[in-house]
């Protein structure tokens, strides 16, 4: 039993509290040929709930209980089955109690550890879990360019994030243990590294809380300023929903989680404070999903919650540390070297093919300018799209060097200061306009979410994706 972990939540599931119990337990439990030694083990474990149930819920005698075995809802039964009346769960403080069985320690984090005041409203369509396009252009393509451009020298310190790329480390939360569980240390692996989850419908104003991996925790800087200690495994299914759709193919959502772990693992083992915002990776609570999502939440968060368990701890490595998992939303029918757009050679982010992209939903897009705007904006005179040549390419078919109006920029350049959904365009003129028509969204280096997707509804699994899209990467547990 000394591995084993046995705590308990009070959880609002079907609009009813109800108490669960998880016990996380080795899996070497299951199999293996000593059926002898298994099956005492078992006996210990049955054991250990009862007494675990005696200790801390004899008061709710007349309360239900649901049992959760290493993420598997095993049922519900009465908590007098096994104490043998008689408290209303109306008045219960809501708060998580975990005990570790063989250990003395006995954590409680109350509710408002994780509260928050105001959340922003989600950008996202309700219907298909996809950013509206304005607003995603305007945010992926100044913050993701211009603060990687000003703020982040990828040479001496690659720390390349997902949806936009950012140097700025935000406050570093003390990594002195708390009653808030664990630090975010790279090398915070819990004694027990097993898969725990029951979809919960939490109250207004809280974090996530699939509690996947109570082990590991992350420090997340939310909307409102507040400053939170998140499970891993909750993060990334927040991540996982917001930063793709959920109408996607599962191993599509896997290799999804698998980038969001990775890429927060790699920023959390600095000491930085992750945000929930596209400075890092856009994270959205459960009440955000909600409101995203409507009345599909309930299908689509059991989905991406199934796609993070299926992955829960593994990370992507390039010689034996995590790799800069970035991502994007849709190629021009390859990705990008991620050398023309920070000026950083990564082996594992290399150009390569990526035809699923072509006629998906964000492939074709225009955006047209006067010449006079246009004009401003470049700081030059453009009289005429003969003022406009590409000189060369990039290996992933971007605008590499353009001259216009005899001043030479880069693809990356023109796409931030125009606010263009790609650096592969084409221009052409219409009476005083000048349009630029682009393929494909994004940054385009490493892994192409439409692409990911294309992939999966090919026969491809989430493993195969990753392996595609990031050059020689292992995929393990950390």
């Amino acid at each position: 039993m000394e591995y084993t972990r046995i705590y308990h939540k009070l959880e609002m599931i079907n609009n009813q509290k109800q108490f669960v119990v998880y016990a996380d337990y080795p899996y070497e439990y299951e199999f293996g040929l000593d059926f002898n030694n298994r099956k005492n083990k078992i006996n210990d474990l049955s054991k250990g709930i009862k007494e675990y149930i005696s200790k801390n819920l004899s008061s709710f005698k007349d309360a239900t209980v649901m049992l959760v075995l290493n993420g598997v809802i095993i049922g519900t039964f009465a908590i007098s089955q096994i104490i043998g009346p008689n408290i209303s769960l109306s008045k219960l403080p809501e708060t998580e109690i975990v005990a570790m069985v063989g250990d003395e320690e006995q954590n409680i984090v109350g509710k408002d550890a994780t509260s928050q005041d105001t959340l922003s409203i989600s950008e996202e369509n309700k219907n298909d879990n996809v950013v509206k396009e304005e607003e995603k252009e305007k945010d992926e393509n100044i913050k993701e360019d211009k603060t990687k451009e000003n703020n982040l020298n990828v040479k001496t310190s690659p720390t390349v994030v997902a949806s936009n790329v950012s140097g700025t480390q935000i406050q570093q939360v003390s990594s002195k243990k708390t009653n808030n569980v664990n630090s975010n240390s790279k090398n915070n692996n819990s004694s027990n590294n097993s898969k725990v989850n029951v979809n919960t419908n939490t109250n207004s104003n809280t974090t996530n809380t699939t509690s996947t991996n109570q082990g590991r925790t992350i420090n997340l800087k939310l909307n409102n300023g507040s400053v939170v200690s998140i499970a891993l495994e909750d993060y990334v299914v927040g991540v996982v929903g917001s930063e793709m759709p959920a109408l996607f193919n599962s191993e599509a959502l896997k290799a999804q989680a698998v980038c969001a772990r990775t890429f927060a693992l790699k920023k959390a083992s600095t000491g930085a404070t992750l945000t929930a915002t596209t400075a890092d990776q856009v994270y959205k609570t459960n009440d955000e999903l909600k409101a995203m999502w409507g009345s599909s939440y309930n299908t689509y968060y059991t989905k991406v919650k199934n796609a993070v368990l299926a992955t829960s701890g593994e990370v992507m490595t390039y010689g034996g540390s995590y790799i800069d998992a970035v991502y994007f939303s849709t190629s021009n029918g390859r990705t990008e070297d991620s050398v023309y757009v920070w000026n950083y050679s990564a082996p594992y982010l290399k150009s390569v093919d990526s035809k699923w992209d072509v006629g998906t939903k964000f492939f074709d897009a225009t955006k047209t300018f006067s010449k006079e705007e246009l004009s401003s904006k470049l700081g030059v005179n453009v009289t005429s799209v003969s003022d406009i040549v590409i000189n060369s390419k990039t290996s992933g078919d971007r605008v590499d060097k353009v001259v216009i109006a005899g001043k030479e920029f880069t693809g990356v350049k023109i796409r931030t200061v125009l606010g263009l959904r790609s650096a592969d365009f084409t221009v052409f003129e219409s009476g005083n306009n000048i349009t630029f028509k682009t393929k494909g969204w994004g940054h385009g280096v490493g892994m192409s979410q439409y692409g990911a997707n294309g992939m999966a509804n090919a026969g491809y699994n989430y493993s195969q994706i990753l392996k595609h899209y990031y050059s020689g990467i292992l995929i393990t547990k950390k």
